[in-house]
């Protein structure tokens, strides 16, 4: 390690709802952080967007504060991660010139079927179509409509106007770190749900131009890629002077949240597990091959270090659902979560026969289905409150559960422990439910909620030349433990079966129910 006791590291994590930005020193110390929020617009008609401007503003802001809080020190380094499989038109000069398609959006669903559809296929998917991509990229475009190439042929279809103006389509973290530095550019690991780069060589990733025609995209509008950890360019003057940051600090092009992930928890090592619960929730690894599940939707893309890929296996919702659920029942107010700790207690271990379904907004793996709406099942009127907020956290852990046992079949081994970070294993109460749900012995890193912004600091500092990968172990050193209890395990293990179950049973008649085709309207 080659970092000095000075050297302090900055990093910025998009999320969904808000954006983390800290100062790290180079053991993983969190010297400074601020969280600023912004607003999503959904609807009914799949849309889901934001405003490019909004998460800047909360970039900036948040630099502002750290710097205020803790003074620049010797920042050397910048790192951008956040959320991915979003869009943003951009101008010539790096500006929007449209609300951010993100991650969520399913409006380009159909077109998405009508590319990769046709006879004979696969899983519905044309057999000539799935073999290219899974032979190139190692996976293939989702039918749900929420990968990035969705995003951008929706607006090619429904927003020609935007499409023509558009110089180039970036990723959410891409368009932060062009506001950083002035060059648009994009991390190769970040566009991967473009699914037109030529993947099989994961230190060097390129665009396919045949899949790229293919796939119906023009050339000219994706940015140039560069490695997750190459200097994209230095922090502009203007932003210096906003935010009182050096401009001689380096920013590195970064990577996306579920890659940084892994990163943040020290697990920079093969076949090291790790689950993440915050918006929604990913069961990942480091994996030195290639390889796809598409019965599953799940595969191995390029990771945030060069030469190794992670395995993107994402569950669509996770504490969505139980900040959903607590506002319903009008859980709220600085005490929040301690009143939902609490009530989570005073219920048993299968929350006395209530399951819930954390399906609120389709789901992408184990099955990739947005058609699949949650609730709660097998509710009597013995059912408490209590029930109901440990079945939400219950349901969750269900599902990641299912995820896991498929990501081990990928893997080829069993996990002996997991490695977990994410605003939900803050509840000593959740950490330990996963414990019991998956028979598993659960680490919980040293500040959950920051370890994704923690790893794109550090993450930094290897890409300038300070540190390396493998000094990023030193995120895992402090980590606090969970034992599965065998008794509630048991009982798992039969509310688990019961879980999948109904699934299988009802999966045809939710996509009845939430196809376009079929439209409710009031008397």
């Amino acid at each position: 390690m080659n970092a000095e006791s000075g050297d302090i590291f900055l990093g910025i994590d998009l999320g969904t709802s808000s954006c983390k930005v800290a100062l790290v020193d180079s053991s993983g110390n969190i010297i400074a952080m601020s969280v600023n929020s912004y607003p999503l617009s959904v609807s009914g008609d799949g849309r889901a967007e934001q405003n490019p401007e909004d998460w800047w503003n909360a970039v900036v802001t948040g630099m502002r504060e750290v710097v205020r809080s803790a003074g620049t020190g010797k920042i050397s380094s910048i790192g951008v991660t956040g959320q991915w499989s979003g869009t943003v038109a951009v101008d010539m000069n790096g500006d929007p010139i449209a609300p951010a398609i993100v991650w969520m959006d399913t409006r380009g669903e159909e077109i998405i079927r009508e590319i990769s559809g046709g006879f004979p296929s696969i899983s519905g998917y044309r057999v000539d179509k799935l073999v290219r991509w899974l032979h190139i990229t190692g996976g293939a475009p989702a039918h749900s409509g929420k990968d990035s190439l969705a995003h951008i042929l929706y607006m090619k279809r429904f927003m020609p106007e935007i499409y023509e103006k558009a110089y180039k389509f970036l990723e959410p973290k891409d368009f932060i770190v062009s506001r950083l530095t002035g060059k648009i550019v994009a991390s190769w690991d970040n566009v991967a749900l473009l699914w037109s780069t030529d993947n099989r060589d994961s230190s060097h990733v390129a665009y396919s131009q045949h899949l790229i025609r293919m796939n119906s995209l023009d050339a000219a509008k994706l940015p140039d890629l560069v490695s997750p950890v190459s200097v994209a360019g230095k922090v502009r003057e203007g932003v210096s002077s906003t935010t009182g940051i050096s401009s001689n600090a380096s920013v590195i092009a970064g990577c996306g949240d579920t890659q940084c992930s892994l990163i943040g928890v020290g697990a920079v090592d093969d076949n090291d597990v790790h689950i993440y619960l915050g918006t929604s929730s990913w069961v990942t690894a480091h994996v030195p091959y290639k390889k796809t599940d598409i019965f599953h939707n799940i595969a191995s893309l390029p990771s945030a270090i060069p030469g190794k890929y992670f395995i993107a296996a994402e569950q669509e919702n996770a504490c969505n659902c139980l900040e959903y659920v607590s506002k319903l029942l009008s859980i709220e107010g600085n005490d929040k979560y301690d009143i939902i700790d609490m009530e989570c207690r005073a219920s048993p271990a299968c929350s006395n026969g209530l399951v819930f379904l954390p399906w609120l907004f389709g789901e992408r793996a184990p099955v990739e289905n947005p058609f699949l709406r949650g609730g709660f099942f097998n509710m009597g009127l013995n059912n408490t409150r209590s029930d109901m907020i440990r079945s939400v956290m219950e349901g969750v852990a269900m599902n990641s559960r299912w995820l896991l046992g498929i990501v081990e079949k990928f893997i080829g081994k069993k996990s002996g422990q997991i490695l977990m970070a994410g605003g939900g294993v803050i509840s000593s109460t959740w950490s330990q439910i996963y414990a019991d749900v998956l028979d598993r012995r659960i680490l919980v890193v040293d500040n959950p909620r920051y370890s994704t912004v923690k790893g794109v600091a550090l993450l930094s500092a290897v890409g300038s030349g300070i540190m390396k990968i493998t000094d990023l172990r030193v995120l895992r050193e402090k980590t606090r433990a969970f034992e599965p209890e065998a008794r509630n395990t048991r009982n798992y293990d039969k509310l688990f079966t019961q879980f999948v179950s109904y699934y299988k049973n009802n999966s045809s008649s939710m996509r009845e129910m939430n196809s376009r085709e079929l439209k409710f309207t009031p008397q």
